[in-house]
């Protein structure tokens, strides 16, 4: 468990609005107590407050790509990282850590890398070469993630409504299984598998129906069991 904190497009690059990104990203302390982070390009900020599990020796955040010009602060794990660096071949990695792929990947596939991840996560990551950004969460919120807007239109991203409610207009929950890109300005959706559906369902609720229908599940189930001793 560690503790992101993303200040972006705040038209605002003072030495007193770094001081106060450092400030709120300490309410995370607790988060991760192994490592504190920051990086400012501009008027954008990314924090991390580090509980070093992978690769505890060289894994802090913010990460990298070669160049720097992609920079991602993370919570969580990436599953099957080293299958993705195989895919990553051409690309040199800073760190041993899980989340060293993301930067990578982003610059291979673009935002629809996201699909790519198996873990439990939350990120934000920013392009400096056209200061565009994303920001995304796991497939189904396992790691907790908030959102929030300034007065300047700027948008602040959190591990905890303590990293934002003093300082936004605006704040909510950040959808799990979507993304925001500040490309397009909003959220999608990127966690669409085959079986998903927001649809309604249509049959009439009939409690009997549903009650003989749990009944021969759990008969069919009592007989295999049986069956296979």
């Amino acid at each position: 468990m560690c503790g992101i904190l993303a200040v972006l497009g705040c038209s605002d690059d003072s030495q007193a609005k770094r001081v106060r990104v450092l400030e709120l990203s300490r309410r995370l302390k607790h988060r991760g107590p192994d490592w504190s982070g920051l990086y400012q390009h501009g008027d954008c900020y990314l924090a991390h407050q580090r509980l070093a599990i992978i690769d505890p020796a060289s894994g802090d955040q913010p990460l990298f790509n070669e160049d720097k010009s992609v920079v991602v602060t993370v919570n969580g794990e990436i599953y099957k990282h080293e299958e993705l660096r195989k895919k990553l071949a051409n690309h040199k990695f800073r760190t041993g850590s899980d989340c060293d792929v993301i930067a990578h990947l982003y610059e291979e596939y673009g935002e629809d890398f996201v699909d790519m991840l198996d873990g439990i996560f939350s990120f934000v990551l920013l392009d400096t070469r056209d200061n565009s950004f994303i920001v995304a969460r796991d497939a189904i919120g396992v790691t907790s993630l908030y959102i929030g807007w300034g007065l300047d239109g700027s948008v602040w991203i959190s591990s905890e409504l303590k990293g934002l409610n003093d300082d936004c207009e605006h704040f909510e929950s950040f959808p799990p299984g979507h993304l925001y890109s500040s490309k397009s300005g909003g959220f999608r959706r990127w966690y669409n598998p085959p079986w998903f559906s927001e649809a309604i369902p249509s049959v009439p609720y009939d409690p009997l129906v549903l009650r003989r229908a749990f009944e021969n599940f759990w008969l069919t189930g009592c007989i295999k069991y049986v069956y296979w001793r």
